[in-house]
């Protein structure tokens, strides 16, 4: 089972792609106000350089020391929610 690990700091972001627990991939960047896209990009690359569809990674975990007030905690725990929510529901429907 494939998971997304995004660690974040005030100054820097790492995406890493985890596979029953150890890291298989990672892309990290400089935390510079554009979260955002800097994590759709990381997503796509590693999916797509590891041969990956969505649904292939079923989880989405956020690790931060940063304040919850920060801009891009709020983006991050959006978009790991909405990844997960949009996985498990794809899943479900090719199952059905």
């Amino acid at each position: 089972m494939y998971s997304f690990l995004l660690t974040l700091t005030k100054t820097d972001a790492r995406l890493v792609l985890m596979r029953d627990g150890e890291a298989v991939a990672e892309k990290s960047w400089a935390e510079s106000r554009d979260l955002g896209r800097q994590l759709f990009q990381g997503i796509e690359a590693l999916l797509s350089e590891n041969d990956l569809n969505p649904e292939d990674v079923t989880d989405f975990r956020l690790e931060t020391d940063v304040s919850e007030n920060f801009t891009s905690v709020k983006i991050a725990e959006t978009v790991a929610k909405v990844y997960t929510w949009a996985v498990s529901d794809s899943v479900a429907l090719r199952i059905e």
